[in-house]
């Protein structure tokens, strides 16, 4: 693994914490229905998605 790789999956991993946080906190302060909690979990999810593609295909600045 590269150094590149290897700063690339650091970085992934604080943002995939800093994604769980935000459900955290959205399920510490608000009553959620099951429908909300699933939407939340799916938009989420797909934010982490988001994050691994990017990070997959770019260089690092």
């Amino acid at each position: 693994m590269s150094v590149q790789d290897k700063i690339k999956e650091n970085l992934l991993k604080q943002i995939y914490t800093d994604i769980d946080k935000m459900y955290d906190f959205m399920a510490q302060h608000y009553r959620l229905s099951s429908e909300h909690e699933d939407l939340i979990v799916k938009q989420l999810n797909r934010l982490k998605d988001q994050f691994y593609l990017i990070s997959e295909h770019s260089d690092l600045s």
